[in-house]
Protein backbone atom coordinates (compact mmCIF):
# COMPACT_ATOMS: atom_id res chain seq x y z
CA UNK A 1 0.00 0.00 0.00
CA UNK A 2 1.81 3.27 -0.75
CA UNK A 3 1.45 6.80 1.69
CA UNK A 4 -0.50 9.48 0.64
CA UNK A 5 1.88 12.44 -0.32
CA UNK A 6 2.51 15.23 2.13
CA UNK A 7 2.18 18.68 0.94
CA UNK A 8 3.61 21.16 2.61
CA UNK A 9 1.49 24.55 3.30
CA UNK A 10 2.64 28.26 3.47
CA UNK A 11 1.01 30.97 4.79
CA UNK A 12 1.62 34.17 3.06
CA UNK A 13 0.82 37.28 5.40
CA UNK A 14 1.50 40.74 3.65
CA UNK A 15 1.52 43.67 6.02
CA UNK A 16 0.99 47.27 5.16
CA UNK A 17 4.53 49.01 4.13
CA UNK A 18 5.99 44.94 3.26
CA UNK A 19 7.44 46.82 -0.09
CA UNK A 20 9.06 49.79 2.02
CA UNK A 21 10.34 47.17 3.81
CA UNK A 22 11.48 44.66 1.19
CA UNK A 23 12.83 47.56 -0.76
CA UNK A 24 15.25 48.97 1.70
CA UNK A 25 17.31 45.55 2.26
CA UNK A 26 21.09 46.35 1.75
CA UNK A 27 20.53 42.79 -1.10
CA UNK A 28 18.31 45.07 -2.84
CA UNK A 29 20.65 47.72 -2.61
CA UNK A 30 23.21 45.49 -4.39
CA UNK A 31 21.50 44.57 -7.40
CA UNK A 32 20.63 48.53 -8.04
CA UNK A 33 23.90 49.40 -7.30
CA UNK A 34 24.96 46.21 -10.26
CA UNK A 35 22.22 47.35 -12.67
CA UNK A 36 23.24 51.15 -12.14
CA UNK A 37 26.54 50.62 -12.85
CA UNK A 38 25.82 48.40 -15.79
CA UNK A 39 23.19 51.23 -17.60
CA UNK A 40 26.12 53.86 -16.85
CA UNK A 41 28.95 51.68 -18.69
CA UNK A 42 26.36 51.33 -21.19
CA UNK A 43 25.77 54.55 -21.66
CA UNK A 44 29.55 55.61 -21.61
CA UNK A 45 30.28 52.86 -24.44
CA UNK A 46 27.33 54.07 -26.82
CA UNK A 47 27.67 58.32 -25.97
CA UNK A 48 29.82 59.93 -29.10
CA UNK A 49 33.07 61.14 -28.88
CA UNK A 50 35.81 62.16 -31.29
CA UNK A 51 37.73 60.78 -33.27
CA UNK A 52 41.43 61.17 -31.65
CA UNK A 53 42.42 59.79 -29.04
CA UNK A 54 42.72 62.55 -26.45
CA UNK A 55 39.82 62.37 -23.40
CA UNK A 56 38.92 66.50 -23.46
CA UNK A 57 38.10 68.27 -20.22
CA UNK A 58 34.47 68.34 -21.72
CA UNK A 59 33.92 65.01 -22.86
CA UNK A 60 30.90 62.88 -22.28
CA UNK A 61 32.31 60.42 -20.55
CA UNK A 62 33.97 62.14 -17.69
CA UNK A 63 30.51 63.82 -17.10
CA UNK A 64 28.01 60.87 -16.28
CA UNK A 65 27.85 59.97 -13.06
CA UNK A 66 25.80 56.88 -10.75
CA UNK A 67 24.18 57.59 -8.10
CA UNK A 68 21.94 55.72 -5.22
CA UNK A 69 19.69 57.15 -3.36
CA UNK A 70 17.51 55.66 -0.06
CA UNK A 71 14.09 57.23 0.11
CA UNK A 72 11.07 56.27 1.72
CA UNK A 73 10.01 53.50 -1.14
CA UNK A 74 13.20 51.94 -1.29
CA UNK A 75 16.58 51.94 -2.98
CA UNK A 76 17.14 53.71 -6.89
CA UNK A 77 19.96 54.53 -8.82
CA UNK A 78 20.38 57.52 -11.61
CA UNK A 79 22.44 58.19 -13.66
CA UNK A 80 23.49 61.68 -13.73
CA UNK A 81 24.44 63.91 -17.05
CA UNK A 82 26.38 66.28 -16.53
CA UNK A 83 26.36 68.31 -13.59
CA UNK A 84 28.66 70.74 -14.71
CA UNK A 85 26.52 73.99 -15.75
CA UNK A 86 29.61 74.76 -18.77
CA UNK A 87 29.27 71.28 -19.81
CA UNK A 88 25.92 71.26 -21.79
CA UNK A 89 26.50 69.00 -24.95
CA UNK A 90 25.48 65.39 -23.81
CA UNK A 91 21.91 66.49 -23.85
CA UNK A 92 22.22 68.61 -26.70
CA UNK A 93 24.06 65.34 -28.39
CA UNK A 94 21.29 63.05 -26.93
CA UNK A 95 18.39 65.30 -27.79
CA UNK A 96 19.17 67.14 -30.68
CA UNK A 97 19.72 71.18 -31.41
CA UNK A 98 19.25 73.67 -33.95
CA UNK A 99 22.54 75.27 -34.80
CA UNK A 100 23.25 78.84 -34.84
CA UNK A 101 22.24 79.12 -38.55
CA UNK A 102 19.24 77.54 -37.86
CA UNK A 103 19.51 73.82 -39.17
CA UNK A 104 18.13 71.63 -37.21
CA UNK A 105 20.91 68.65 -35.95
CA UNK A 106 19.08 65.12 -34.88
CA UNK A 107 19.92 63.52 -31.68
CA UNK A 108 21.65 60.54 -31.31
CA UNK A 109 19.54 58.89 -28.37
CA UNK A 110 22.53 57.09 -27.13
CA UNK A 111 21.06 56.89 -23.66
CA UNK A 112 17.75 56.06 -24.28
CA UNK A 113 19.60 53.23 -26.71
CA UNK A 114 21.27 52.27 -23.26
CA UNK A 115 17.84 52.12 -21.35
CA UNK A 116 16.42 50.15 -24.16
CA UNK A 117 19.48 47.60 -24.19
CA UNK A 118 18.86 47.53 -20.34
CA UNK A 119 15.26 46.34 -20.25
CA UNK A 120 13.83 43.07 -18.47
CA UNK A 121 12.36 41.11 -21.43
Amino acid sequence: MTEPKKTARTKLVLRPGWEREALSSPGVKELVAKRTGELLHRAITDAPRRGHGALPWNAIKRNLEAYLRLDHHGWFGNVVIEDDPKVRHAMLQERGFTSPRGRRVKGRRYLKGALLKMRVR
